[in-house]
């Protein structure tokens, strides 16, 4: 599978994009006690945050600086991590979904990354990361169509949109019961270098490993001086 970043994405500081692919998953496989602990630890860390302290950290505000360079509205789209603190101090727990998506959303809750998780085997030839040169419809997981605006930012395969504005996954690339490889993609912006998200990629990943013993992982680095691929 090909990857490709255009000049659109480079314009806006994503100068590169960090992927990870996971083969022989378990969705269903149980968290081990120590990553119950871990996600409880997670949980309790998001609580205790202040929001505006949240709001102006180097991370949440460079994806907040994307949106606006975009025309995008913050308050309508908020970066990832920000929304999901918001919604634990809400609800007073993190949702749960099943155990790969717990534990990318935990690891969320302590570098403020946005991961986009899609099941591998969805994806048709290449994953185009660009803003949209034309109106398009995008279907957000478990949610209605929604409407793609000229210089919104998504990435994309053959088939259609797989996420948006860096926030929302698609419906028909999402982790399922069934699903046994993933791709796990961390966009950034200009206040995230390679290196922290490759880290926090690779915690993700590992922590995948302990419930998935066969599980195995490749990390890459999209940018536009050197293809970047996975078998």
């Amino acid at each position: 599978m090909k990857f490709y970043l255009r000049d659109s994405l480079v314009e806006l500081g994503m100068e590169a994009i960090v992927l990870a692919k996971v083969s022989n998953v378990d969705p269903n496989a149980p968290l081990t006690a120590d990553l119950e602990e871990y996600i409880a630890t997670s949980e309790d860390l998001a609580a205790a945050y202040d929001r505006e302290a949240i709001r102006v950290h180097s991370v949440i505000a460079g994806y907040r600086e994307k949106m606006q360079k975009i025309g995008k509205s913050v308050k309508k789209n908020p970066p990832t991590a920000e929304a999901l603190i918001k919604n634990i101090q809400r609800r007073g727990s993190l949702p749960r979904v099943n155990s790969i998506v717990d534990l990318y959303n935990a690891e969320a809750l302590h570098s403020f990354l946005a991961i986009g998780a899609h099941d591998y085997d969805t994806i048709t030839d290449f994953v185009e990361f660009t803003r949209a040169s034309e109106p398009t419809t995008f279907t957000p997981i478990g949610s209605k169509n929604k409407q793609v605006e000229i210089g919104d930012i998504f990435y994309r395969d053959q088939k259609g949109v797989m996420a948006y504005l860096d926030a929302r996954d698609g419906e028909d690339y999402k982790i399922t019961q069934k699903t046994k490889n993933l791709l796990l993609i961390m966009q950034g912006n200009a206040n995230t270098n390679v290196m922290i998200r490759v880290a926090a990629l690779t915690r993700v990943c590992d922590n995948i490993q302990k419930i998935c013993p066969n599980a195995t992982y490749e990390i890459a680095v999209v940018t536009q001086k050197a293809d970047t691929f996975f078998e």
